[in-house]
């Protein structure tokens, strides 16, 4: 646990608009992208924009006690995130037909949760997304939180193939020890949970990551069964979404969604419900 010199909020200074959700996009086919653990809006953007592209309206949620201050996030747990996520569905589902979810790590996490809670989402695609980190990082976070209270992430530890792409992230530089506490709860409900999602899922994972450990992939993918699919990326980290591959990742969500909401999809939805 790295302790900086200086405890600015951001890893790198927000511009205008970093910390609100963004919409982009119009028409009847809808995308929620939601951001990682202690992350913001711009890590989705690029996705947006290449989404919004193709024909797809794009909200990118912005998560309870994100965007604002560390001690905001400490006062929040995984079920205010999960349901500021649900509520920003409302809004997309409110304005489009058919709907879809993606996320980066914690926010895939989140977009399988969404997925099992709700049949009517088409199609799931997670970024190196998190259901265990492991018996010994869990004791680390059990035992810390009684020791201290703030985790400062190490800046200058980068897993990117593309290391100027971290300068893209606007993430807090202090994380609440009791937030990560929330963030392996809300792992283990996601795992849990993930039997119930019967849309299409594609997993993506990068193997240069050393936030979330590659074998989540596979451990997803058995949780959901025949509709998940995984894919790999061996110069990818953690932060997919801005790494050398995301052009590669854009467009294979990208070829997912339009399948999953063409003509053709209700039937294919219908007949996998009456088969569980």
């Amino acid at each position: 646990m790295a302790r900086r010199l200086k405890d600015d909020t951001w890893s790198y200074p927000p511009e205008p608009g970093d910390l609100e959700p963004f919409r982009l996009g119009d028409g009847e086919r809808g995308v929620l992208l939601i951001h990682g653990f202690c992350g913001t809006p711009p890590e989705m953007r690029g996705m947006g924009e290449y989404l919004a592209g193709r024909g797809f309206r794009v909200h990118g949620a912005m998560l309870a006690g994100h965007g604002t201050t560390p001690e905001d996030l400490e006062k929040t747990t995984w079920r205010d995130w999960l349901a500021s996520a649900e509520a920003q569905l409302n809004d997309l589902r409110a304005e489009c037909e058919t709907v879809c979810v993606a996320g980066q790590s914690m926010g895939g996490t989140m977009s399988l949760l969404l997925a099992a809670h709700h049949p009517d989402i088409r199609a799931v695609a997670t970024c190196a997304a998190l259901v265990n980190l492991g018996r010994w990082p869990e004791l680390q976070i059990a035992i810390g939180r009684r020791l201290v209270r703030w985790h400062y992430p190490d800046r200058d530890r980068v897993d990117l193939w593309d290391r100027e792409a971290v300068k893209q992230l606007r993430s807090y530089n202090r994380r609440a020890l009791v937030s990560h506490v929330s963030l392996v709860q809300l792992y283990r409900e996601t795992l849990r949970a993930a039997a119930q999602v019967h849309c299409p899922a594609l997993v993506l994972q990068g193997l240069r990551d050393s936030v979330v450990p590659p074998a989540n992939a596979a451990m997803i993918a058995a949780a959901i069964g025949a509709t998940a699919e995984v894919r790999y990326f061996e110069r990818s980290g953690h932060a997919m979404t801005v790494d050398v591959d995301h052009d590669e990742v854009y467009a294979l969500v990208g070829d997912l969604f339009e399948r999953a909401t063409s003509e053709a999809a209700p039937a294919a939805a219908k007949a996998v419900s009456s088969a569980v």
